[in-house]
């Protein structure tokens, strides 16, 4: 899966050989502000299959390597671990979405980055698996330890196994998500 902001990239290369367990590489960068690359272990802690909905909380941790780019022109770049909490509820018609992650060096335990990404979002028609599925997604992303909050309309085009979305934020910037799953 990759992500693509004017301050935020990312790409997660993850691999599930159960429907419980996901690992991976995880690489992302907020351009000026911190880099890292990192495992990550992702462990479904939770389903629930209800007759017309689903839902799923994942534990999220991992060790990696980062850098964090001070306001003085000075970088930090040690080893550090990422922690993080998902959850999802859907239905045919309604979409809901939340995950919290933060990234700390090892020595010290300062903060890299912390990120909460709140989704909630409607289909305005329903269609078969193998038809275009489509949703209408308004994405909240939280940074900078909540100081900062970006709001992102989203359409969400499922066709599949492949998935992508395409948004606008409200500062006019474009922001593309797409996935694959094999």
């Amino acid at each position: 899966m990759g992500s693509s902001h004017q301050k935020f990239q990312s790409v997660e290369l993850i691999y599930s050989p159960k429907y419980w367990l996901g690992t991976g590489l995880i690489t992302e960068r907020s351009p000026d502000s911190w880099e890292s690359t990192s495992i990550q272990i992702g462990y479904l802690a939770k389903r629930w299959n209800l007759p017309a909905a689903q839902g799923n909380f994942y534990i999220l941790a991992g060790p990696g390597y980062g850098t964090r780019f001070n306001q003085d022109d000075t970088k930090v770049t040690d080893l550090l671990y990422r922690v993080g909490l998902q959850g999802d509820y859907e239905t045919r018609r309604i979409y809901t979405f939340a995950k919290y992650t933060e990234q700390r060096f090892f020595n010290t335990n300062g903060l890299i980055n912390n990120r909460l990404e709140l989704r909630a979002g409607y289909a305005p028609y329903l269609a078969k698996f193998t038809e275009l599925n489509s949703w209408v997604i308004l994405k909240t992303v939280f940074t900078n330890e909540f100081k900062d909050v970006n709001y992102t309309p989203t359409v969400r085009l499922f066709y599949k196994n492949f998935l992508v979305d395409i948004g606008l934020d409200l500062d006019g910037e474009a922001q593309l998500n797409f996935m694959v799953r094999h």
